[in-house]
C-alpha cells in the first residue's frame, strides 16, 4: 500500500541536488516532490524505518533528518499538485 511521507533534513545531510540524487537512486521511492526548503514529499510502499535505513546508508550515516507519514490530519498552504500527490499517492496528470 502506498504511503505519503514528509522528509525534512538538515544541511549537514547534503545539498538539495544530493538529496534528489539519493531519492532518484532508491527503487523504493515511487514518487517524490519538493516545494519547501530542505523538505521532500515521498511516496513509497516501504515503512519510514526502511526509508531511513536506505537514506542513512546512502549518505554514510552523516546528517540529520526525519521521515514521518502524512496522515489525514493535515493542513497547510501548498500547491494543488502537492495536495493531489499526498491524497492520491500519484502525480497529477498534466492538463
Amino acid at each position: 500500500m502506498k504511503k505519503a511521507y514528509l522528509r525534512v533534513y538538515s544541511s549537514t545531510l547534503g545539498s538539495r541536488l544530493e538529496v534528489k540524487e539519493c531519492l532518484n537512486s532508491l527503487r523504493e521511492v515511487i514518487h517524490w516532490k519538493h516545494d519547501l526548503p530542505q523538505a521532500y514529499y515521498i511516496i513509497s510502499e516501504e515503512s519510514a524505518a526502511t526509508l531511513t535505513s536506505l537514506i542513512r546508508e546512502h549518505f554514510g550515516g552523516k546528517g540529520r533528518f526525519i521521515i514521518t507519514e502524512i496522515s489525514d490530519n493535515k493542513a497547510g498552504w501548498l500547491p494543488r499538485e502537492t495536495w493531489y500527490l499526498l491524497k492520491h499517492k500519484i502525480r497529477k496528470a498534466k492538463e
